[in-house]
């Protein structure tokens, strides 16, 4: 079978049932990410943006440095047929603000507290909701944890047949330039 799609690519993750498709270093000790907690959690990120009333096409934000939660927050979008807006963790307030509101994102996933007060900041965007991937105690701050942990115990066929329906012409993501000359552009 060819894989014409992000979505498939996790289908194929998910089929394979394995213990440890991701891995992430807590102290000094790796813990595994079985296919089966990426499917719960990336199920459990999709339904999370359904419910808000996110659909297809709609943008989401990811505003963090690589970690197993980036991917989650990127599967769970794509699944629904959202569009990932990924930011570099280094922009400054008003860098991420223009991209936020330049793409139209109504959701955005950050890292750490410092995202978030960026995030926060930013004034003019259709920005609706900000999940942070750290627990870090602000009222205004949705846990990640809590809408991967939702996600189904076992496979979910409706859900399924829907994310495999979304074709290769579908927007998946858009990528903002540098802005060397001028501001960036999706």
């Amino acid at each position: 079978m060819s894989v014409r799609t992000v979505n498939e690519i996790f289908y194929q993750i998910v089929e394979r049932q394995l213990d440890r498709v991701m891995l992430y270093k807590q102290t000094v000790k790796w813990i595994p990410i079985s296919s089966r907690e990426l499917y719960r959690d990336a199920v459990g990120i999709a339904r999370a943006l359904t419910g808000w009333g996110l659909g297809k096409g709609d943008r989401v934000a990811i505003l963090s440095e690589n970690r197993p939660e980036w991917a989650t927050a990127e599967f769970g979008t794509l699944l629904l047929g959202g569009v990932i807006v990924p930011i570099y963790p280094t922009l400054t307030a008003e860098q991420s603000g223009y991209v936020i509101a330049d793409s139209g994102a109504r959701v955005a996933f950050v890292s750490t507290v410092e995202q978030f007060k960026k995030v926060q900041a930013i004034q003019g965007s259709k920005l609706e909701k900000v999940v942070v991937m750290d627990y870090i105690g602000i009222p205004d701050a949705i846990p990640m944890h809590r809408l991967m942990h939702g996600g189904p115990t076992a496979r979910d066929a409706e859900f399924d047949a829907r994310a495999l329906a979304i074709g290769p012409d579908e927007m998946a993501t858009i990528i903002y330039t540098s802005g060397t000359t001028g501001t960036p552009k999706g």
